[in-house]
């Protein structure tokens, strides 16, 4: 296949649906393969997204391995030229695969990239992201006048996103890059089990192309941030930034990519 997409449902079933029905509608069959890992949401759950789409492939997981592992089961698979990851809560109203597929095919540079995303609203999302830095993250969290001028460094509202921007983390929510480099940073780094998992793998392709956020390829994003909403995944995204930090030398002074 010449393009290759994953999505990972974890108890997510009705927006998985939705998704694969968008991106099924607008994207040709004919060089395209699309993928739903099934986090262990239980048996039925995939047995029903194959009986629904049996164009696709659906991966049974026994285990819910974690958003970056769960994605790895498809990339390390796949023998494709470019490979999207998409979330189960992402919707699309035109062929935005073919889209980025010219737009990579034009610039052998890029190596991963996201598209403008949308609430379903029709408000921009400020997904283009700097490096994480602690900073910036828990300014993400406090609403006075300081904290949001940082914010608002780290969304990069500061630059000029009506057009092709090089950035430094590109969003997992919806990321599109080449298959060959996903292979051969070994995918995303399996150590995170949720949260910034995103933000390492654009940092290992960055050491051998450019990663861009592309304003003229636009999806919808349900956006449901559950660290904001629920102790369980706030702490599970503490441990993220935790491991984060230290693998790119935040925190101590040791090697770049020291062990979690």
């Amino acid at each position: 296949m010449r393009v290759t997409a994953s999505i990972v449902n974890y108890n997510d079933f009705e927006n998985t649906q939705n998704a694969v029905r968008s991106i099924l509608s607008y994207t040709g069959s004919r060089d395209f393969m699309l993928y739903v890992v099934d986090n262990s949401s239980g048996p039925e759950s995939a047995q029903k997204l194959k009986a629904l789409f049996p164009e696709i492939e659906v991966i049974r997981s026994e285990k819910n391995k974690g958003f970056g592992a769960a994605h790895n089961l498809v990339i390390k698979a796949v023998d494709s030229v470019y490979h999207a990851i998409i979330n189960p809560d992402i919707t699309v109203e035109d062929d935005v695969i073919g889209s980025l597929c010219a737009f990579f095919d034009g610039n052998p540079d890029i190596g991963i990239a996201c598209p403008a995303t949308f609430f379903p609203d029709g408000r921009l999302q400020l997904l283009p992201k700097r490096n994480p830095t602690l900073q910036y993250l828990i300014a993400g969290r406090l609403p006075f006048g300081r904290a949001k001028r940082i914010r608002s460094h780290y969304v990069m509202e500061d630059e000029n996103l009506g057009e092709v921007q090089d950035i430094e983390f590109v969003t997992g929510c919806f990321m599109f890059a080449r298959t060959d480099l996903l292979k051969r940073v070994g995918g995303f780094d399996e150590r995170y089990f949720l949260y910034l998992e995103d933000a390492d793998l654009t940092r290992e392709i960055l050491a051998h192309a450019r990663a861009v956020y592309v304003p003229f390829v636009r999806v919808t994003h349900n956006w449901n941030r559950k660290s904001a909403r629920s102790i369980r995944y706030f702490f599970i995204h503490i441990a993220s930034v935790i491991k984060y930090m230290k693998k790119w030398n935040k925190i101590n002074t040791g090697s770049k990519k020291e062990a979690f």
